[in-house]
């Protein structure tokens, strides 16, 4: 059928209205629009790893549609397609399977749901299928200083997985090159690849990726969307596949920020949602925000990180920075330019990423907890997958991904409790005591900006350690409160694109609190043009 509205374009928010209207559109109708979309496209972008049976999500979104039609709407996203990460467990009743991008974990069988999916279908949405991602490793995230020590890694291309193979982005002319980075300007990053192409070419209105460090920012930038990764433990892990709990999150990925504050309230703990929800931080409004930037000459991926192709794309990448910051110092009634937050070799302790060392240690015996959950696991332990993965090395890997090392390491790691204890310090203090807190202290500010292709979403991981009582504002206990309970949250905002291959690049920043970073991002969106959709046919 031909759908009425555009799907590259089209939000949650505005498909609510057009539910709610005479518009003659239904839930059974977006369930066929946005599989249509998928049939037609994925065989190259390889964003859906698989998808429900059209029976079964015809059933639920016809039950959705008939409660509707009762007045019983069970929220503002009742009725509206969403797609997951396929690292998120769902229950065989929902006719996915969870596979984390791996053979080995076909037909695993978890024996519930992760606790967000639960939520996410209590509040009405239709979970069309699983978006793709990177195999599962802990290098899946190590976005910044593990590819300069491993540089040419196994798992240096994102968004490749033994189940769905190499995904690609919609945006950039001639897809990915052959030898490209894992941060190349062909690659639409990882490892929440997936969710992010996937609302960007229409599969989904919105979707749901995670990220331990980078993994919803970078794929969510080089997608022109809105994304946020909340504070450590602000929603459950409970059923989703890890890397570590030190820094592991979902978060949404999304048009706009109206239709993430809405997912954010879906997903968030009960008790770390804040009163009036997020949807009332949605107020375009810049006041209150105090917001220091980074230099972009600074602070960007190194040359073997992203491979130079050609100066003037690397001139465009600060000149588009440099230009949005003159727009916000217009707004923000207090901007400090180039504040001078460490460097992300602050975060190396002895030589050693600390970040990637705590993940080292945590990786083994947190995926052995997730393979606890399955009724069918074809592998029982972190030796097995890698057993696995060479008993199916074509598919698992292939050449130019045929290094498991990271997993090896995971393996056989030698970081000890006292070891991960002394690298947790030296986070602690040179990422957020002697880093953000610093600068927010010393700069008045509360927010702190800089290209989202930079380790920024590193030093959101690395301040993710609770405050004291005395630390809390009870004059303003609103904003405070959440700092005492949890982390540094990270968000993501489009910015431009490249004129030599029209992929996107935009802007992060760290808060310490996810509904202030959600009213910038509202005011943000309300300040600089639309994003852009891919051309492509809808």
């Amino acid at each position: 059928m031909s759908s009425s509205f555009n799907v590259l374009t089209a939000t949650a928010d505005e498909l609510q209205h057009m539910l709610s209207s005479s518009s003659g559109i239904t839930s059974r109708h977006l369930v066929e629009i946005y599989l249509s979309q998928i049939r037609r496209h994925n065989d190259y972008l390889k964003a859906v790893v698989s998808t429900a049976p059209e029976s079964l999500l015809l059933e639920r979104a016809g039950m959705l549609d008939d409660e509707r039609k009762r007045g019983e709407v069970r929220g503002p996203l009742h009725g509206i397609p969403i797609l997951i990460k396929d690292n998120i467990a769902t229950h065989p009743a929902t006719g996915l399977d969870t596979t984390a991008g791996s053979l080995a974990l076909v037909g695993s069988s978890p024996r519930i749901n992760a606790v967000i999916v639960d939520r996410l279908l209590d509040a009405g949405l239709i979970l069309l299928g699983k978006a793709s991602l990177s195999v599962s490793s802990p290098s899946d995230t190590c976005q910044t200083r593990e590819a300069r020590a491993a540089k040419e890694s196994s798992y240096s291309r994102n968004s490749r997985g033994g189940m769905s193979g190499q995904s690609q982005s919609p945006y950039v002319k001639g897809g990915l090159l052959s030898d490209d980075s894992y941060a190349g300007h062909s690659n639409p990053g990882g490892s929440s690849s997936g969710s992010a192409i996937a609302v960007a070419a229409g599969f989904a209105p919105v979707s749901i990726g995670t990220e331990t460090f980078g993994s919803l920012m970078l794929p969510a930038g080089r997608a022109a969307l809105y994304s946020i990764k909340p504070g450590r433990s602000h929603i459950s892990l409970d059923g989703i596949v890890p890397i570590s709990s030190f820094s592991d999150q979902p978060g949404p990925m999304t048009k706009t920020t109206k239709d993430l504050a809405a997912l954010m309230d879906v997903i968030t703990d009960p008790g770390n949602v804040p009163s009036g929800g997020y949807a009332s931080r949605v107020t375009g409004s810049w006041e209150g925000l105090k917001i220091g930037t980074l230099d972009p000459e600074k602070w960007r991926y190194p040359p073997e990180a992203r491979k130079v192709l050609d100066e003037g794309m690397e001139k465009q990448l600060v000149d588009q920075v440099r230009d949005a910051y003159e727009v916000i110092k217009q707004h923000a009634p207090i901007f400090k330019d180039n504040v001078p937050l460490n460097t992300g070799d602050a975060l190396m302790l002895n030589g050693d990423d600390a970040l990637l060392k705590v993940f080292e240690r945590d990786f083994k015996e947190e995926f052995e907890n997730y393979l606890k959950l399955l009724d069918t696991p074809q592998v029982r332990s972190l030796g097995e997958l890698i057993a696995f993965n060479k008993q199916h090395a074509d598919r698992e890997l292939p050449p130019g991904y045929d290094n498991q090392d990271v997993l090896e390491l995971c393996e056989k790691t030698n970081v000890t409790p006292e070891a991960r204890a002394a690298y947790v310090s030296h986070l602690e203090k040179f990422g957020r005591d002697e880093g953000v807190d610093k600068m927010f202290q010393e700069y008045g500010i509360n927010i702190i900006m800089g290209p989202l292709e930079s380790p920024l979403y590193s030093f959101a991981a690395a301040c993710g350690q609770t405050c004291p009582p005395s630390a809390i504002d009870h004059e303003n206990i609103a904003l405070t409160f959440f700092v005492w309970h949890l982390g540094y949250p990270v968000a993501a905002m489009p910015l431009g694109y490249l004129d030599y291959n029209g992929r996107p690049h935009g802007l992060c920043a760290v808060a310490r609190e996810e509904g202030l970073l959600i009213q910038l991002q509202s005011a943000y969106e309300g300040a600089f043009p639309p994003r852009k959709p891919p051309t492509m046919s809808s």
